[in-house]
């Protein structure tokens, strides 16, 4: 018996080895899957930081406008939601570094201040000018579909990307008007917090660090908008957190955060995966960031540039420089995330107007809705070279050039003079040095390329005040009392100037901001006003029935007013718009033949226009001069999300022309538009030897023979304001002709229409320059409100003019 048990259990023994090694291997694949899903989930939480929840609408409004073809918008939502939520995913999925957390200390000495920044004027609804203009146009537009919808012509003035106010829109929708704008807040302390990440190398204690992200902060451009409908802060936390990576990009690879977060038992083939692209996804996340915020606003492209060539130079020439091969596949990825969020509005506009940027940059892609003319708004700025050189400096003495609102308190004029001192000084710093170059690079590129206009420098505005504390920390170069006499000093100057711009910046922003509302001060308005905060999300809430069935009749809006267009869709969001008010949208002669077919298709009986009583005379003049005719006015009063507050507005009924002659010169009026390029051609000759001598300031008379090349008629009269009309005119430009020195100088109409083959003589007077030197006079013909015949390619007249004093 004994025998036959030990037969058996020698028989059972290759079966239990069996069982003990199959059992363990099914349980260990089940437990490695688990742990590589605890392992993912651990690093989400270990990488996700507060700005990835507003970087999520972000991507939504982006995803939004990939969906545009739909017509289900509940459906088109629901399709972008989920299509932002994977992105999202990967993106916090794949952060090159792990998170850094907030403390107490950020939260009381930033949060705290800027919170109460923000509640100073949160109950007063946004009146300002560039909202009511167009910015709730292009969000109301933005959340039902494409930005133009069926039947408009071109209702915005500025026909730019609609995702940043895509992004307000939803949080009007979800907090109602006035709180709408806590998108704003909520982007100034995601940069508050990357300008934390940024300062942390220099300021390592936390209390201190606050205090330092605080004075950033407190510059009165970014305070001026926080209150507001306006877009220009929602792509300042992008580049700060694209600063970060710019300052950190080489620490990617094998970084010591990312081996001390995964612990040697966690690291598998998907952590060593993970650390295998750490050296490329710093670069793919800041081309991600950076396209957004190109795509949030079009002119941040000047401020971005510096980083991008950072970034360039770090993985070309850095110490962890990338090897050829991962360098092409890096600049391939950087390319498709900085092109992604860009991508769908440009094609959308590209497809309506011929023109990706419309309608920026037209002498190239010529449109044929818009002139090539144009250019940006010289009133702000510098006006040659040398003020461009010292803009950021000057614009702290000439703040009438700097905005509308004509106050600075000097952020970007110490931040210049400062890092132009840390390039010079801080030599063994090279995050410091960094910083300066990017703000010295940026403001340069912003005065020559971005018209030195406050609103276009907020990035600038924050980065100089990070770069003054950075360089203040690295003149000390460690323990206080060991550095040089001089370098306490010097540190000591720049952040008291710091502060003390920080301490009027506070005094600006009470005074001023974009739409001049009252304050908290004005206790009995703001507690009757903060009433209303969370019930406002609709207009039509505040009117009454009346009202709701006047305006729900209205069959087309025609834009009459300066700022009408929001108020129009919101009062009723469905009815086309339909602008006459800027000229150059009514200037080429397909855009003419558009217009008269949007007021065809409109209902004639159902056709109104919003103006306040200010502008009643030039919205008159505009709808007249447009062919159209003012079929009566009424007074009304329109609730601006608030039972007391009511604008007084005047509600204009707009009809096509009624009689027959005037309906024909109606529809046939785009032949008074531009001509086809070809018909730009002109010969201008001197018909009396030109002076070559002048006075300073002296007029004199040319005399000129002018004939027309091209294949139509040249119209000596125009419209009642004298666009269209062919006329001759001159400009000063410098010695090499390369300069202008003075674009608006005499203009000369025709006697009479001048057709194709024919000439005429004509006297065109001018007046020299004021300043003594050698100068090019330049003749050329001009289709007013059109374009220069230069710019369609006819060879203008030229000749060199000594001025004397």
């Amino acid at each position: 018996m004994k025998s036959e048990l030990t037969t058996l259990r020698a028989d059972l023994k290759p079966l239990k080895s069996e069982l003990t090694t199959t059992a363990p291997a099914a349980s260990d694949s089940h437990s490695r899957r688990a742990s590589s899903h605890a392992r993912a989930l651990t690093r989400l939480r270990g990488r996700a930081e507060f700005g990835d929840a507003l970087l999520f609408v972000y991507a939504l409004a982006f995803a939004r406008q990939y969906l545009w073809a739909l017509d289900n918008n509940a459906l088109a939502w629901a399709l972008a939601a989920t299509l932002a939520a994977v992105a999202g995913y990967f993106y916090v999925r794949t952060k090159p570094f792990a998170a850094e957390r907030a403390g107490l200390e950020f939260r009381l000495v930033v949060v705290l201040p800027l919170f109460l920044v923000y509640a100073f004027r949160a109950p007063f609804p946004d009146v300002s000018f560039d909202v009511l203009n167009y910015r709730l146009l292009h969000a109301e537009r933005s959340l039902r579909g494409a930005l133009f919808a069926p039947g408009d012509f071109f209702p915005t003035p500025a026909p730019y990307n609609p995702a940043p106010d895509t992004v307000t829109g939803l949080f009007r929708l979800a907090l109602g008007y006035r709180l709408g704008t806590i998108v704003n807040l909520l982007a100034l302390l995601w940069a508050a917090r990357a300008a934390d990440k940024i300062l942390r190398p220099f300021v390592a204690r936390a209390w201190t660090r606050a205090a330092c992200v605080l004075l950033a902060a407190l510059a009165e451009q970014l305070l001026f908008e926080v209150n507001n409908y306006m877009v220009d802060l929602l792509a300042l936390p992008l580049l700060m957190e694209a600063t970060h990576l710019a300052l950190r990009v080489g620490e990617a690879e094998g970084s010591r955060a990312d081996r001390s977060e995964d612990s040697r038992a966690n690291r598998s083939e998907d952590s060593r995966a993970d650390d295998s692209g750490n050296s490329r996804t710093p670069y793919v996340h800041a081309a991600l960031l950076l396209g957004a915020c190109a795509a949030l606003k079009l002119t941040n492209v000047v401020v971005l540039t510096p980083l991008v060539l950072v970034f360039a130079y770090r993985a070309m020439f850095g110490a962890r420089r990338l090897a050829p091969g991962r360098l092409l596949s890096t600049l391939a990825c950087c390319f498709v995330a900085f092109v992604a969020p860009i991508l769908p509005f440009t094609v959308y506009l590209r497809r309506l107007t011929g023109n990706p940027v419309f309608p920026l940059a037209n002498s190239f892609f010529k449109s044929p809705y818009w002139p090539t003319g144009g250019g940006w708004d010289a009133r702000w700025g510098p006006t040659n070279f040398y003020e461009t050189l010292a803009w950021p400096v000057l614009a702290v003495f000439e703040p009438e050039r700097l905005s509308e609102l004509a106050v600075y308190s000097g952020r970007l004029s110490i931040g210049f003079v400062v890092a132009l001192v840390g390039l010079i000084l801080c030599r063994r710093d090279t995050r410091a040095r960094t910083l300066c170059l990017l703000v010295v690079a940026g403001s340069l590129l912003w005065s020559a390329a971005g018209m030195g206009y406050s609103r276009y420098g907020l990035y600038l505005e924050m980065l100089s005040g990070v770069a003054v504390v950075a360089v203040a920390v690295a003149l000390l170069r460690g323990a206080w009392r060991s550095a040089p006499v001089w370098r306490r000093a010097t540190a000591t100057l720049i952040l008291a100037a710091l502060v003390a711009q920080a301490a009027a910046a506070c005094v600006y922003a009470y005074g001023h901001e974009w739409s001049m509302r009252h304050t908290a001060l004005h206790f009995r308005e703001y507690r009757q006003e903060a009433r209303q905060i969370f019930r406002d999300r609709l207009l039509a809430s505040y009117l009454t029935d009346e009202e709701r069935a006047k305006y729900a009749n209205v069959g087309a809006w025609v834009v009459s007013g300066w700022k009408s267009a929001g108020l129009e869709v919101l009062l009723n969001e469905r009815a086309p718009a339909i602008e006459v008010n800027y000229q150059e949208f009514l200037t080429t002669r397909e855009a003419k033949r558009r217009f008269v077919r949007a007021i065809d298709d409109a209902p004639p009986e159902r056709i109104y226009s919003l103006c306040f009583p200010e502008d009643l005379a030039s919205a008159k003049e505009f709808i007249r001069g447009r062919g159209l005719e003012v079929a009566g006015e009424e007074t009304i009063e329109v609730p601006l999300f608030s039972p007391t507050h009511r604008l007084g507005m005047m509600l204009l009924r707009v009809t096509p022309p009624s009689e027959a002659d005037a309906r024909a010169k109606f529809e046939s009026s785009w032949m008074s538009a531009a001509f086809p390029d070809a018909d730009y051609r002109a010969r201008v000759e001197w018909a009396a030897p030109p002076p070559a001598v002048l006075r300073a300031g002296e007029r004199a008379g040319l005399t000129l023979r002018v004939r027309n090349e091209g294949g139509s008629v040249w119209p000596a009269r125009g419209d009642t304001r004298g666009m269209f009309q062919v006329n001759a005119g001159d400009r000063w430009l410098d010695s090499e002709g390369a300069r202008v020195v003075n674009d608006l100088d005499g203009r000369k109409a025709l006697d009479a229409d001048l057709a194709p083959g024919a000439a005429l003589s004509l006297q065109l007077d001018v007046t020299a320059p004021r300043e003594p030197g050698e100068y090019t006079l330049e003749v050329d013909m001009i289709h007013e409100g059109v374009t220069f015949f230069r710019e369609k390619g006819s060879t203008p007249l030229r000749t060199r003019v000594r001025v004397e004093p």
